[in-house]
């Protein structure tokens, strides 16, 4: 693929049949259980689909091919100014294809042409999707029809990605100093202070200051830690879902992820915040 044409594709199999995995990529409630938290779905060609986390990112796109169980395709506008007054085009494509209560699911995210003002988004989509589709997969597999309840911090600092993944590992915050260097099906572990450990299965670490795993202690959930140069800055995630326990429980780690963020990043120049 040369860059005046640029797109990322990716598939996976999924164990479950085309028409469930079609509900859980069109279905608000379905996509508030493996992905953005607050949904907006209007399914029809036409329609608007709103992916939005809290008040760190909103992406509102229109739905343009709608084939119930076969094609969902949707366009937003790109960052990019087309030369006439508006934004240039990019695209998602989902494509369901089933054998045997197996999904393949392709996803082609297309549009990105030379310029260099698309080499951000496209670096972020390029490694959102392959940890995202693995929380849809997690999510159908193993947790189907249930709604899940989220720790979530998230702030930005002046350090570098580098910088920040090494704070973060330290033994005086997770705890985890080779997470990013997990293998998939690997064991974890990491120590959120003050609340507990957090251990089970990596299942996505491409070694780009990027991890997810399998938190086989608390009912099978999922965790992130996600550290990406983003608008001159790194943004920082730490991210808990569960589909099981209580509430209760998920708010302490909710309280320690926050409390873990602010000792660390409050004193760089870009600052901390929480986004719930």
């Amino acid at each position: 693929m040369t860059r005046s044409a640029r797109q990322f594709e990716m598939q996976l199999d999924i164990q479950s049949p085309p028409d469930t995995v079609w509900q859980a990529i069109t279905e608000a409630r379905e996509i508030a259980r493996w992905f953005a938290p607050d949904v907006i779905a209007e399914p029809r060609v036409g329609g608007r689909l709103v992916w939005q986390w809290g008040q760190a990112h909103t992406w509102t796109q229109t739905i343009e091919a709608f084939e119930p169980g076969r094609h969902l395709r949707t366009r937003y506008d790109s960052v990019v100014d087309d030369g006439q007054g508006g934004r240039k085009p990019l695209f998602v494509d989902f494509h369901l294809e089933g054998h045997g209560g197996v999904t393949t699911l392709r996803l082609v995210h297309s549009g990105f042409g030379p310029e260099g003002d698309f080499d951000a988004e496209y670096h972020g989509i390029s490694g959102g999707w392959p940890v995202e589709l693995r929380s849809l997969r997690l999510y159908l597999q193993r947790h189907r029809g249930r709604d899940r309840m989220l720790a979530w911090s998230t702030c930005s600092t002046a350090l570098s990605p580098d910088a920040t993944w090494q704070r973060l590992a330290a033994r005086d915050a997770l705890a985890a100093p080779g997470l990013m260097e997990s293998r998939e099906d690997a064991p974890f572990s990491v120590e959120v202070p003050g609340v507990g450990t957090i251990q089970g299965s990596t299942l996505f670490a491409p070694g780009r200051r990027e991890f997810s795993g399998l938190a086989r202690n608390l009912d099978d959930g999922w965790f992130r830690v996600h550290c990406e140069h983003w608008h001159g800055a790194t943004q920082i995630w730490l991210w808990l879902a569960v589909y099981d326990g209580t509430r209760a429980r998920v708010d302490l780690y909710q309280r320690g992820f926050d409390q873990l963020l602010q000792r660390l990043f409050a004193a760089s120049p870009a600052g901390a915040e929480r986004s719930a």
